[in-house]
């Protein structure tokens, strides 16, 4: 089934929100090249500093959300939404466990001298972009969903317009907020 035809998607989101899991594995199937795509686009904007494979993530998305309870969404459109933060809080796990990693994890403590060859530096633009789109989302909710559906999710400022139910001209406002509010909160975890 081709993930671009409307109907079929919504009947299937339809159905596995009403308990049917096979539904849900034919969405999963039906949109796993869009969700692919959307994994990319995440992946890539970490530049590095995460070390999954979209398919990696995109497999790890679709168990979390065939294992929990069906999701309530009414529209391919808000499929992707839910996706995209699924896709975030992923990476910031990811990130996190690997930092944890990084600071030993399990292994045998070293003394300074002993460690000093084997320094890594940690990125920590993850975990400060994650903290400050949560600080967002208190502030202002839909400017953060702006955010989530623009940057994670790849999705045009009409489609947002669509999901949220605003105009085009609210969400350019918003993206502006956002951005600019992101950024001064960016460079002050950068400062400290």
């Amino acid at each position: 089934m081709p993930a671009s035809d409307p109907s079929d998607l919504t009947s299937l989101l339809t159905d596995w929100r009403a308990g049917d899991e096979a539904a849900g594995r034919k969405l999963m199937e039906a949109m796993y090249r869009e969700l692919k795509r959307l994994a990319a686009v995440h992946l890539r904007r970490e530049l590095g500093a995460v070390t999954l494979q979209p398919t990696a993530l995109v497999n790890e998305l679709c168990v979390r959300l065939l294992s929990g309870p069906p999701v309530s969404c009414e529209s391919r459109l808000h499929f992707l939404h839910l996706a995209s933060r699924q896709m975030r809080r992923l990476i910031v796990d990811h990130a996190r466990q690997k930092k944890g990693l990084k600071r030993g994890g399990s292994q045998e403590k070293l003394s300074l001298d002993e460690a000093r060859d084997h320094a890594v530096p940690l990125d920590h633009r993850i975990a400060d972009m994650n903290e400050a789109l949560t600080r967002l989302e208190e502030l202002d909710s839909r400017s953060a969903a702006v955010v989530e559906m623009r940057f994670f999710g790849g999705l045009t400022e009409q489609e947002i317009a669509d999901v949220l139910s605003i105009s085009t001209a609210t969400v350019k406002r918003d993206w502006e907020f956002a951005r600019s509010w992101l950024l001064a909160q960016l460079d002050q975890s950068g400062a400290r």
